[in-house]
């Protein structure tokens, strides 16, 4: 038998807080390199994976919030 404790509610939470990160990273630098190929500047380009970096990043957190509050 193993006999370890159980895990931190909060060690878990985090490692979901970076995955979350992670993969609204991923979606900032699609649409960063979709924004370029159509011509457009850096500056409009970096303005629009900041953009999808936060939308993407409350989409997770809302889901991450309301998977906790169904527990």
């Amino acid at each position: 038998m193993d006999s370890q404790p159980p895990p931190e509610p909060g060690a878990a939470r985090s490692l979901w807080l970076a995955v979350a990160a992670l993969f609204s990273l991923v979606v900032a630098l699609v649409a960063g390199i979709l924004k370029s190929q159509t011509g457009a500047g850096l500056a409009e380009s970096a303005l629009v994976s900041g953009g999808a970096f936060a939308t993407a990043m409350a989409l997770c957190l809302a889901v991450l919030s309301a998977a906790q509050r169904s527990r």
